[in-house]
């Protein structure tokens, strides 16, 4: 007698946990990149549990969709846009994507950041169907903009899979079409092409479109034309997040810190002017430039910052990456309060988060000798990190060994250094690993060179 076909039954409660648990490691993949503890490891380690999660959403089949699109609508987080999205493009379920697309267009500040990601994420083969749909130019200009943006991410062949050449897109009367063009510009590899386009853009009535151009020029070799206008987009943005509150101050945050990192690694080493560049940034911004742009002279500043309340702790640590000196492990570092003293009340600032993350108040005058006794921290017009210049071979190490915070420098020197393996240190794990093992097949081991 053939057996009937059993389903087995499908517990709400462990859908629901399973989509709750995927936006959750999701958000701890995407809060990572500042960390200064979270390695290689233990990245795969919440690679893992967020795979498992989707595929638990997966397993579900329709109920999983509907349980993942109602936590969406509940929620409306970045977290919850990438495990529905991810799961509604991985189903093929063209009417979810709609009813995606209509919260993302209600509400693309607070959940485009996730359908980027689960765009960018997606199998190879579901790509090209969804980002030809959603870069038509008759769909939504959000729709556009995640489709540029996961292009950009994913590389040349991606962008070569859009419904349109960039220059259409470089051209809408949609601002954020035009700036999410420009990343897709940098990672299209013609420069010949679009150089030309992207220099007009640097004189777009809007900022973020200016500041985007002259960083897709900046990767593309064309430094001497994007570096003012970058330099410019930065100051002028620490102007708004200065006088910007709530939710619009932490998007004007994440913009201003990638600018930043982009505008460090354009800026030459020994340029006289960014001494009084990071006088006129928030000293948290002008930390980041210093750090970014591994120029051992700016060390005097980052010891100055020391005594700042605010920022004194992300000042030493700032230090101790720049320098390779460990403020523990050298006794630099001033006795932790006791935790009982601390107000359970106090705002999460942050300056708490720096305290919480593990940063050490440093000992100032402590520091200011050890730095004045150490002959090796002179600005050689090299770029320096951990105390020393940082090859290709070395910037790999760290890629292996390093928390995700130095890791990130790493592989932006490592993406300047060639254009044949984009190192993203926000890609899954899997993807990493392979362009990893690519990059060790280019830089092999010193002693196998």
């Amino acid at each position: 007698m053939a057996l009937a076909k059993f389903d087995p039954p499908v517990i709400y409660a462990l859908v629901l946990r399973h989509a709750e648990d995927a936006a959750f490691y999701w958000s701890q993949l995407e809060w990572t990149i500042r960390s200064a503890d979270v390695g290689f490891e233990r990245l795969k380690h919440f690679n893992r549990l967020l795979d498992a999660h989707l595929d638990g959403l997966n397993v579900a089949g329709p109920t999983g969709l509907k349980i993942s699109f109602a936590a969406l609508e509940r929620w409306l987080k970045p977290g919850e846009a990438f495990s529905c999205t991810w799961f509604a493009i991985s189903s093929d379920n063209a009417r979810i994507l709609d009813d995606v697309l209509k919260l993302l267009c209600r509400r693309p500040d607070q959940l485009v950041r996730g359908a980027i990601s689960a765009l960018a994420a997606c199998h190879v083969d579901y790509f090209p169907t969804i980002a030809k749909r959603w870069s038509s130019v008759d769909a939504a200009p959000v729709a556009q903009v995640v489709a540029l943006r996961a292009a950009a991410l994913r590389g040349n062949t991606a962008v070569a899979q859009l419904d349109n050449p960039l220059p259409i897109y470089l051209h809408s009367q949609n601002l954020h079409i035009r700036a999410a063009a420009c990343r897709a510009c940098a990672a299209e590899g013609q420069p010949g092409s679009i150089v030309p386009l992207l220099r007009e853009a640097l004189s777009d009535p809007d900022l973020q479109v200016r500041a985007e151009a002259a960083i897709a020029l900046g990767k593309l070799g064309d430094a001497q034309a994007a570096l003012p206008v970058l330099l410019q987009s930065v100051l002028i943005q620490a102007s708004l997040y200065s006088c910007a509150t709530g939710a619009i101050r932490a998007q004007a945050s994440r913009r201003l810190q990638r600018w930043v990192r982009e505008l460090a690694w354009l800026a030459p080493i020994g340029a006289p002017e960014a001494r009084d560049f990071l006088a006129q940034l928030p000293p948290r911004m002008a930390l980041t430039f210093a750090l970014w742009h591994g120029d051992l002279a700016h060390i005097p500043f980052v010891i100055d910052q020391l005594a700042d309340e605010d920022v004194g702790r992300y000042a030493g640590w700032v230090w101790q990456t720049l320098t390779g000196i460990d403020l523990n492990a050298s006794g630099l570092a001033l006795p932790e309060p006791d935790p009982a003293s601390l107000d359970p009340d106090q705002l999460i600032t942050e300056t708490r988060l720096d305290a919480d993350s593990g940063h050490p108040q440093a000992d100032q005058a402590a520091v200011k000798a050890v730095t004045a006794a150490s002959p090796h921290l002179v600005s050689r017009g090299k770029r320096a990190l951990l105390g020393r210049e940082i090859d290709a071979r070395a910037a790999l190490e760290l890629l292996e060994n390093a928390p995700q915070a130095i890791r990130a420098m790493a592989a932006q020197m490592l993406n300047h250094a060639q254009s044949t393996v984009h190192m993203n240190v926000r890609a899954s794990t899997t993807e990493q690993r392979i362009a990893m093992n690519k990059l060790h097949d280019m830089f092999p081991p010193r002693e196998a060179a």
